[in-house]
C-alpha cells in the first residue's frame, strides 16, 4: 500500500489497484492527483510484479466528476498582471500533464481495466474512456458537459465522440447529456457491463487471473441502448457542420426530443458550441489520440484566456445561479474566423504528443520551422491572423488535396469555407509580409488550391481593383472576394509565352458599340471552371495590347480542358477558343491601354509565385522531417541519422534563405521600391533553392516518395509548375544578368 492524499494505491496479488479518493469532490482529479497516477502507471508498466491496472473511485457517487475546475477559476478570478499570468501558467500545466496521462492509458501496455460505476465526467473520461477494458454498470452516467460551463469537450474526448456511430456523439457533446452504460457501450465508451454487485467479485478475480477471462465470466449483456434507438433523429439533425444549421433541424423535426434538444443547446456558450462542433469534425480526420489531444490542448490555451470559461463556472458550479451570461450571446455573432483561430499552432508552446511518442500521422504535424522568427516582424493581431489562416489550411485544404488531385477534379465544396476566411480582401488591410506568409501558408497546405487563388486573386480581381472602371469594380469584385464568381487571366497563346508582348496573335477589333475578340489562349489557370475570362488581346486599330472581360457565356467562347497534367492537377487549366466573340464596349479595362499597363500585374505575380516556391519548401520540410521522425530502421527512426539530419538541415536552410529575401522583398513593396528586376531575381532564385529542397525531400522517403499517399510525390510535381510559370527560370535570369551587366540579352 502506498497511499497520498487523494489517490489510494493498492497491491493484491499481480493487481494493481489505483483508487481516486477526494469522494466529498466526487473525486475530481488534482494536478498532484494527476502527476502521481502519471508515475504510478509508468512505473507499473515496467513492474514484472503487475500484470494488471484496476481503477475505481472512493464512495458511491461515481468514479470522478472531471477535472478541480473550482481551482482553475479560483486561481484565475479577480486577478490581472503577472498573478492571471502565473494563474495562466499553472492551469497549462495542469491541461499538459492531464494530456499526457489520458495518452499513456490509451498506449498502456498491460490490461488497463476502469470501473466507470456512477457518475463518470469531463476529465474522469480521459482517465477511464481510453482504457483497454472499460467496465460500466447499470449506475453508469457518463458525459462530457463542457459546452454547459463554456468550454469544450477535452482529455480525448473529441477523439471518442467523433467515432461513435453516426452523430451520437455530436449529440452528446453540443447538449451535454448524460449517457448510460448501455448507451457508452452502444457508443464506443466502453466494452463490457457488468452489474454493480459484481464488482467486488470482479476486483478479487483479478488479482488472480487474466483479466480478460476475469471480466468474461462477470459481464453480462447490457440491456438495450436508449440513445442509439434515436439515432433515425439524431443522425438527420446533426449532419450539418454550421450549429445553426443543426439547431434548425433539431426545432423543425417532429420528434419533441429533437426540439427539446435544440431548446438546451441554445442555453450553452456559443462560441463552446461552434468550438465543439469545428473539433469534432477536424478529429474525425486526425489518424491518433495524440494528434487530437494536441488539437485539444491549442483549443484549451485559448478558452483559458476568454470570459466564457469563467462565467460558465461561476455560473454551474460557485455561484449556482445557472444563468450565465455569454459573449457573444448568439450563434450569428460566432464567425468562423474566430472559430478558427482557437486551432492555430501555438509554436514553442505545441503540447506535440504525437512527436514525443514517435507516432505517425496521416497529416505531417505542424513543426515551427520560423527558425529565423520572421513572425516576430509582424503586430500581434497579424500574428493572431496568420496562425488562424495556418490552421484552417493544414485542416481543411490539406486532407482534401491528395484525393482532388489524384482525380484532377476540383474541391467546390472548399470555397465557401476558403471565402469566409476573408483572405481575398484587396486593399491596404494587411501588410505586404502577411499577404506573402498567408501566399506561403496555402502552398504549404497545396499548391493547387494556392495557384488557383493566385490566378483568381493576384491576376484577375488585381487586374480589376487596378485596372478597371468604378462600374467594373463595384460589379464584380464583391461576388470575386467572396469566390461566388471565379475569375482567369487569358495572356498566353499556343505559340507564344515568353514572346507574348511582342507575338500576340489574339485580336480586338472595334465594331460599333461592341469588341469583337477572335484567337486561342493556352495554359489558362481557372479557364475550364472561370465565370469571367481576363483576355489579353491586340488592339487592331492601334496595334496595342488591351485586358477585356469575357464572360463565359458568350457566343463563341470556348474553354476546353487541358488534360493529363502532371503538376497542380486540381487547377483547372484550359485551352481557349474565341471565334467572333462580341462582348459590349463596357468589357474593356480602361486602364490597359498598351502591355506596359500589365507589368504591375506580372511583377506582383512573381513576387506572389516566390511566396510560392518558399511555402512550397516548407512544405517538403513538414512532410519529410515527420516522415523521419516517424519511418523506423534498425530499430530508431530515421531522423536519428547523421545523413538523414543533414538533408533535412538543407531543406530547412534553403527554405529559410528563400523566405529571408521574400522578407526583404515585402519590405520593398511597402516602401514602393519593388522593381521587376528584384522580382524576378526572387523568382529565379526562390525556385531554384525549391527545386533542390523538394528533390531532397523525395529522396528521404525512398520508394514511398513516388507515391501520392505520402504527399512528397505530389509536392515534388507541383514544384516544377512553379518553377515554370510566372516566367521561367532562364527568362527572370536574363532579366537579372540584364540589371547587374547593363546589357540585354535579350534579341
Amino acid at each position: 500500500m502506498d497511499d497520498r492524499p487523494d489517490l489510494l494505491l493498492r497491491r493484491d496479488g499481480r493487481l494493481g489497484q489505483i483508487i481516486l479518493d477526494r469522494p466529498a469532490a466526487m473525486n475530481a482529479l488534482t494536478h498532484p492527483m494527476i502527476k502521481r497516477m502519471s508515475a504510478v502507471l509508468a512505473d507499473w508498466a515496467a513492474d514484472d510484479q503487475v500484470d494488471t491496472v484496476l481503477l475505481t473511485g472512493s464512495g458511491d457517487r461515481g468514479l470522478c466528476a472531471g477535472g478541480d475546475i473550482v481551482s482553475i477559476y479560483r486561481g484565475a478570478a479577480d486577478v490581472d498582471g503577472d498573478a492571471r499570468a502565473d494563474a495562466d501558467a499553472r492551469a497549462a500545466r495542469f491541461f499538459a500533464d492531464e494530456y499526457h496521462l489520458n495518452a499513456l492509458v490509451q498506449r498502456y501496455p498491460k490490461p488497463y481495466v476502469a470501473v466507470m460505476d456512477g457518475v463518470v465526467l469531463g476529465g474522469g473520461v480521459g482517465v477511464s474512456g481510453h482504457a483497454n477494458t472499460r467496465i460500466v454498470t447499470e449506475r453508469t452516467r457518463l458525459g462530457m458537459p463542457e459546452t454547459a460551463i463554456g468550454f469544450v469537450p477535452d482529455v480525448g474526448g473529441t477523439w471518442l465522440l467523433s467515432r461513435a456511430p453516426g452523430e451520437l456523439g455530436t449529440h452528446l457533446a453540443l447538449t451535454a447529456a448524460m449517457a448510460s452504460g448501455a448507451d457508452a457501450i452502444a457508443l464506443g465508451l466502453a466494452d463490457h457491463f457488468v452489474p454493480s454487485h459484481r464488482l467486488p467479485a470482479l476486483s478479487r478475480a483479478l488479482a488472480v487471473t487474466d483479466a480478460a477471462e476475469a471480466v468474461r465470466k462477470l459481464a453480462e449483456t447490457p440491456p438495450p441502448s436508449a440513445l442509439r434507438a434515436q439515432r433515425h433523429w439524431i443522425d438527420a439533425c446533426y449532419a450539418f457542420d454550421d450549429v445553426r444549421d443543426i439547431v434548425a433541424a433539431l426545432q423543425s423535426s417532429p420528434v419533441e426530443a429533437a426540439r427539446d434538444a435544440a431548446a438546451v443547446i441554445l442555453t450553452r456558450s456559443p462560441t463552446a458550441l461552434a468550438v465543439t462542433l469545428a473539433s469534432l469534425r477536424r478529429a474525425r480526420r486526425l489518424p491518433s489520440l495524440e494528434a487530437v489531444l494536441d488539437q485539444e490542448y491549442r483549443v484549451t490555451l485559448r478558452f483559458l484566456q476568454r470570459a466564457e470559461l469563467q462565467e460558465g463556472i461561476r455560473a454551474q458550479v460557485i455561484d449556482k445561479d445557472r444563468n450565465p451570461r455569454w459573449s457573444p450571446a448568439s450563434l450569428g455573432e460566432v464567425t468562423p474566423a474566430s472559430v478558427d483561430a482557437f486551432f492555430a499552432p501555438l509554436g514553442r508552446q505545441e503540447l506535440g504528443l504525437g512527436q514525443e511518442l514517435g507516432l505517425g500521422q496521416d497529416e505531417a504535424p505542424y513543426v515551427d520551422a520560423d527558425l529565423i522568427f520572421v513572425t516576430d516582424l509582424l503586430t500581434p493581431g497579424e500574428r493572431e491572423r496568420l496562425a488562424a489562416a495556418r490552421s484552417f489550411y493544414q485542416a481543411e485544404v490539406r486532407p482534401l488535396a491528395v484525393e482532388y488531385w489524384n482525380r484532377a477534379a476540383f474541391p467546390f465544396e472548399l470555397l465557401p469555407r476558403l471565402a469566409a476566411q476573408n483572405l481575398a480582401a484587396t486593399g491596404p488591410a494587411a501588410s505586404h509580409l502577411l499577404t506573402g506568409l498567408l501566399q506561403m501558408e496555402l502552398t504549404r497546405a497545396d499548391t493547387s488550391i494556392s495557384t488557383f487563388y493566385g490566378v483568381h486573386h493576384e491576376l484577375f480581381a488585381a487586374a480589376i481593383a487596378e485596372l478597371g472602371s468604378p462600374e467594373q469594380r463595384e460589379r464584380l469584385l464583391p461576388g470575386l472576394l467572396k469566390l461566388e464568381k471565379i475569375g482567369a487571366f487569358a495572356l498566353t497563346e499556343p505559340e507564344h509565352g515568353s514572346d507574348i508582348s511582342r507575338m500576340m496573335e489574339t485580336t480586338a477589333t472595334r465594331s460599333g458599340d461592341e469588341w469583337v475578340l477572335n484567337g486561342t489562349k493556352r495554359w489558362i489557370g481557372n479557364g475550364a471552371m472561370a465565370d469571367y475570362v481576363l483576355v489579353w488581346a491586340r488592339d487592331t486599330a492601334d496595334r496595342q495590347i488591351k485586358g477585356f472581360i469575357v464572360e463565359k457565356e458568350r457566343p463563341g467562347f470556348t474553354a476546353t480542358p487541358i488534360e493529363n497534367k502532371i503538376a497542380v492537377r486540381i487547377v483547372q487549366n484550359a485551352d481557349i477558343t474565341l471565334t467572333d466573340v462580341r462582348i459590349p464596349l463596357t468589357n474593356w479595362l480602361p486602364g490597359s491601354r498598351s502591355f506596359q499597363d500589365t507589368n504591375v500585374l506580372l511583377r506582383n505575380s512573381r513576387v506572389w509565385v516566390s511566396w510560392q516556391a518558399v511555402g512550397q519548401q516548407f512544405a517538403a520540410f513538414d512532410v519529410a522531417s515527420a516522415y523521419a521522425l516517424e519511418r523506423r530502421q534498425f530499430g530508431v527512426p530515421i531522423a536519428s541519422f547523421q545523413l538523414v539530419q543533414e538533408q533535412l538541415s538543407r531543406m530547412i536552410g534553403n527554405a529559410t534563405l528563400s523566405l529571408s529575401l521574400m522578407v526583404q522583398l515585402a519590405r520593398l513593396q511597402e516602401s514602393g521600391r519593388l522593381t521587376m528586376d528584384q522580382a524576378a531575381l526572387a523568382k529565379a532564385a526562390c525556385t531554384t533553392r525549391m527545386r533542390e529542397t523538394v528533390a531532397l525531400g523525395r529522396g528521404l522517403l525512398g520508394g514511398n516518395g513516388i507515391s501520392t499517399e505520402y504527399e512528397m510525390a505530389k509536392i515534388f510535381a507541383d514544384a516544377e509548375a512553379i518553377y515554370s510559370y510566372e516566367g521561367s527560370y532562364e527568362i527572370n535570369a536574363l532579366l537579372v544578368g540584364r540589371a547587374v551587366t547593363g546589357i540585354s540579352a535579350f534579341s
